[in-house]
């Protein structure tokens, strides 16, 4: 992890600078209308502060540019100024050689006048000298005032954090981090508050505190994505990803390491990529894929190599000896690199370096050898408090290495002490904690994520639904402005328009009126005179099983009447209820026979409630069937290619017959237009071709009457 990149904090306190809300655009308007060489320098600190709250990777190529414009600003203090920005840049890539160098020929001897960017100097020699007593934690702290912001002390009180830490200080370093992200919280960037979390994961990590460091990362994961500052994200992604690979859960690693790459490419940050090909080279490495973790390794090399991160180049190297392990003699290479280690080198570094070597040494059967490097790799680091799992499997192969010497008594010592390191380590206690807290976070991520798409597509909706009415606007100014040559096709648009509202109101007037018409006033009249005539004759069964049939006939009526379709059995019931009601009433003078074939009732077919009721109530009432000697009405629904066929037959006096009054053509021209408008708007509505036929049964007495209607064939879906 970026751990060794000193600390990304440094810009992080361009307090001197004294920003106000000007954005980028206007002070680059005002940099081109300065003339005063030193005004230009004053106005680009500006600007890189704010592009290094943007991003980092623009803000190291900004400093870069004016480092070569250097001799364009004459002056001590100016140079001072560039020497300081340079030095926060060798600090941002882990170039502790050049930092080194920059600070002490071009820094150390100069006193800023303004006290910010001194402290800005000062903070950079607590990282390289926290020994000394001009750069000790203890003056700096002396030297905080009320006039310092938040951010300057966040920054004092990290870099405090990394030096306790580097000198495996636990408590303290968890206690100046602890300052750090309290002082954060209240600072007006959320960006601060982001690096001191992860800064604190750090600190967690180095000290083997895996469950709180992965905790802190998914954290400052959340803040960075609510700032929308995607370069932030990957800081904590790839910390996440490198703890979940020393606890070996490589696979769950994975997805972590995959989105932090991304979000590198995305802004196109050559470092932060270079530490996700590192990482990569990692996972291929346990996932015994050598020839892809050789190239990821020599990804990040390269990179580390050009910006001068020797301490990452030597981590880089390590790795490319690991791959190549099971094809090359390395032993002399690893020799060469265990000369170059200084007393001053990371000890975790040293201790993997002797760890790879006492592995390559064991699988060539160097038995003496391995074990002398994997015991220096113990060594090197401070206690056994500080060994990372990858460390401690050393006592693992120092007990193979004593069983295959036939040291019985000395594998059994080693391998106790692998035991014993395993039950007093947190790190394994706590794995399954961190593996739970890992899976739970990518399922939220997926939640978030889908979440953001849908909010994307809402917005992009609106922003369309802007753009149409941004483009109606215009068209309708355009039609305004040609009004004499278009005022035609507009009187033809609002035709159309008043003729779909006539239409509407049409359709539910027409629903109105059926209902009216199903509920027939003189039908209803003659029903309670039925009853009365029931109750005269003190006829109680009777009465009571015409109100029953009648009530049940209402509330089907009611309840189905507003329908487009009801199911064809409910229909045959409502028909039925009707008349079993009309018998009763002509004292079953008359039969009748409803028949529904058996593949619509199969099929749970619908049709439009009481669409024949008219056709019933005419062949009762103007057929009279109460007065032909076996009157009967027959109802008839099939299939007749793919359309629904219903035909009513009745053997009553005919239509020339009935049609001897007023009042009976004008009931029967009402319910025939009502029925054909039904079938006009069903037409309409499903595209369909359906008719109504009324005709003669006997063609020669022209008596009876065959009523024939062709509707749309429809299903209930549920079915």
């Amino acid at each position: 992890m970026s751990k060794l990149s000193l600390f990304f904090v440094f810009l992080s306190i361009f307090l001197s600078l004294k920003i106000t809300a000007q954005t980028e655009k206007q002070l680059l308007q005002e940099l081109k209308l300065q003339k005063n060489k030193t005004s230009q320098l004053q106005i680009r600190l500006r600007l890189l502060e704010l592009i290094y709250e943007r991003d980092r990777n623009e803000w190291q190529k900004e400093v870069l540019l004016l480092v070569n414009q250097r001799a364009a600003y004459a002056g001590t203090e100016n140079q001072a100024l560039i020497s300081l920005v340079e030095a926060e840049r060798a600090s941002f890539h882990g170039n502790r050689s050049q930092l080194i160098k920059i600070f002490d020929e071009k820094l150390m001897p100069i006193h800023f006048k303004e006290t910010a960017f001194e402290w800005r100097k000062n903070i950079l020699g607590a990282a390289l000298y926290p020994n000394s007593k001009a750069y000790h934690y203890q003056k700096l702290l002396n030297q905080l005032t009320t006039k310092q912001n938040k951010r300057e002390q966040t920054a004092l009180y990290l870099q405090i954090a990394r030096n306790f830490a580097q000198n495996f200080q636990k408590d303290s370093a968890i206690w100046a981090s602890n300052l750090a992200l309290q002082l954060a919280k209240r600072s007006d960037k959320k960006w601060v508050l982001i690096e001191a979390m992860q800064q604190q994961a750090e600190v967690f990590w180095q000290f083997n505190l895996y469950e709180s460091a992965v905790q802190r990362s998914i954290f400052s994961v959340q803040l960075a994505e609510e700032a929308q500052l995607d370069y932030f994200r990957v800081r904590p992604l790839l910390l996440i990803a490198s703890i979940l690979i020393d606890l070996k859960n490589v696979d769950q690693a994975f997805p972590y390491l995959k989105r932090a790459y991304e979000f590198a490419k995305i802004s196109n940050d050559n470092q932060q990529l270079a530490y996700a090909n590192y990482l990569y080279s990692k996972y291929y490495l346990a996932k015994n894929q050598y020839k892809r973790a050789n190239a990821r390794a020599l990804l990040a090399h390269d990179f580390f190599n050009q910006v001068g991160n020797i301490r990452y180049v030597h981590r880089a190297n390590l790795l490319l000896l690991s791959t190549k392990s099971d094809q090359f003699n390395l032993s002399t290479a690893y020799q060469s690199m265990i000369a170059q280690v200084k007393p001053s080198q990371e000890a975790l570094f040293k201790a993997e370096l002797y760890f790879d070597y006492g592995q390559y040494l064991l699988n060539t059967s160097a038995y003496l050898q391995a074990e002398q490097a994997l015991l220096m790799s113990l060594q090197s680091l401070p206690s056994e408090a500080f060994i990372r799992p990858k460390i401690a499997s050393a006592y693992g192969s120092l007990a193979l290495i004593a069983n295959r010497m036939n040291q019985p008594a000395k594998a059994y010592d080693y391998q106790q002490k692998y035991t014993n390191w395993l039950e007093n380590s947190v790190l394994w206690r706590s794995a399954a904690r961190i593996e739970e807290m890992a899976a739970a976070n990518l399922r939220e991520e997926r939640e978030r994520l889908i979440l953001n798409q849908q909010a994307s597509i809402e917005r992009a909706q609106k922003e369309r639904k802007i753009v149409e009415l941004q483009r109606d606007r215009q068209l309708f100014i355009s039609i305004i402005f040609i009004v004499a040559v278009i005022f035609g096709v507009i009187i033809y648009v609002l035709r159309m328009q008043q003729s779909k509202i006539k239409q509407e109101q049409r359709e539910a007037e027409l629903s109105q009126t059926l209902l009216r018409t199903q509920m027939n006033p003189h039908f209803v009249f003659n029903a309670m005179s039925v009853i009365q005539s029931y109750i005269y004759e003190n006829d109680p069964e009777k009465s009571s099983q015409f109100l029953v049939n009648f009530s049940r006939l209402m509330r089907l009526i009611l309840e189905n009447s507003p329908k487009e379709f009801i199911p064809i059995e409910l229909e045959r019931e409502i028909l039925d209820k009707y008349l079993s009601a009309q018998k009763m009433r002509f004292e079953n003078r008359f039969d009748y026979e409803l028949t529904i074939c058996d593949e619509l009732l199969f099929n749970k077919a619908l049709v439009s409630p009481m669409i024949t009721q008219p056709f019933i109530e005419n062949a009762i009432e103007h057929g009279q069937l109460h007065t032909v000697n076996g009157g009967k009405i027959a109802v008839d629904f099939s299939i007749n290619s793919d359309q629904l066929l219903i035909q009513i037959k009745d053997n009553g006096v005919g239509r020339k017959k009935s049609a001897a009054t007023k009042k009976v053509r004008t009931h029967k021209s009402m319910a025939i237009d009502i029925t054909r408008e039904r079938i006009a708007i069903l037409n309409k509505k499903h595209k369909f071709n359906g008719s109504l036929q009324i005709q003669d049964l006997d063609t020669k007495k022209q008596t009876g009457t065959l009523v024939t209607l062709v509707l749309p064939l429809k299903y209930d879906c549920e079915s």
